[in-house]
């Protein structure tokens, strides 16, 4: 159907690669290790999925500037806080007209931009699309059902994209709200890290119901806020996501809260965290932005107030129940 470049040989980039190649699309990888490269070539594996078998028309290279110039839709899955860095190298080398789908889930933290914004700061003049949802990169590339929110402001580029990554367990959904999206995939990490604290500290089922309810207002205020429109947020790429990512182990940003509630306090979880926890950089990010925007986030604040300024997990709880009552 197309050629798509995967720019990122992470388990993200790799299984939506896999994605990509059994929807018959020729599918060219970039990755910056050259043993991931040489892994991907030479057996069809990567460490990053072990169990996965990977398709052998897919091509992986250390070469950007070869998949660039090839792709006819690009896919960017490189974590959030590296996007502005391999963003700016891959502009020069980009054709016009080629879409480039952001697949990472972040707010930048040097500068609370969302990845769009990072990308129109640095190329304007780009096609922007956001591939977001409930999909764990392990499961995607077992092939089980997973269904995603493919946006873009055009209708038509979103509906391409679409067709371009539908399976028969992949399924995708268009949309032209670009910015809820990104907000929702965002914040959520933020909010299961909050799950994963609460869970730890095994406050129970009631704590976990009303965070996440309370949560999910805490995505729509931010994204209404940003440009976004409010009844997104019940789609996969807010609720749905919020439910997978805030519930589950397999999600890291839940385990890594879940080993800080266990363990009382951040610190030595993060000093000994080896995985990128998306939902760390994002506490501190989202709330510089919205207290630029004058939008409320308790929930974001006490996660950022855990991880950042050390505030005892029980003095953090005891704030947000203390809040003034509010109609809901």
């Amino acid at each position: 159907m197309a050629n798509i470049g995967v720019i990122g040989g992470g388990a993200w980039g790799t299984a939506l690669a896999m994605t990509a190649a059994k929807a018959k699309n020729d599918v060219y990888l970039y990755a910056r290790e050259p043993e991931t490269v040489s892994e991907i070539n030479t057996s069809h594996r990567t460490t990053f999925l072990p169990a996965a078998q990977l398709p052998e028309t897919i091509m992986a290279t250390t070469d950007i500037a070869s998949v660039l110039s090839w792709a006819d839709c690009v896919l960017l899955a490189v974590p959030a806080q590296y996007t502005r860095s391999v963003f700016t190298q891959m502009a020069p080398l980009l054709k016009t007209v080629t879409p480039v789908v952001l697949c990472a889930k972040g707010i930048e933290l040097s500068t609370g931009l969302l990845m769009s914004e990072v990308i129109q700061e640095i190329r304007p003049q780009t096609p922007l699309v956001v591939l977001s949802g409930p999909g764990f990169a392990a499961e995607v590339a077992k092939e089980r059902p997973t269904a995603v929110t493919i946006a873009s402001q055009s209708q038509m580029l979103a509906e391409r994209v679409c067709r371009y990554m539908k399976t028969t367990y992949f399924r995708p959904y268009s949309s032209t709200d670009l910015i809820t999206p990104e907000v929702c995939g965002a914040i959520k990490n933020v909010m299961a890290i909050a799950s994963g604290i609460s869970d730890g500290c095994d406050f129970g089922d009631n704590a976990r119901a009303a965070l996440l309810t309370r949560g999910l207002a805490e995505m729509s205020r931010f994204a209404v806020a940003v440009g976004g429109k409010k009844d997104s947020v019940l789609g996969l790429s807010g609720i749905g996501d919020l439910m997978l990512t805030a519930n589950s182990h397999q999600s890291r940003n839940y385990s890594c809260g879940f080993e800080i509630g266990q363990a009382g306090w951040a610190k030595p979880v993060l000093e000994h965290c080896t995985k990128t926890v998306e939902g760390v950089a994002t506490a501190q990010s989202v709330m510089k932005r919205a207290r630029q925007l004058g939008v409320e986030m308790p929930i974001c604040a006490a996660v950022e107030a855990i991880i950042y300024y050390e505030k005892p997990i029980k003095d953090v709880m005891k704030d947000l129940l203390s809040r003034p009552l509010r109609a809901e």
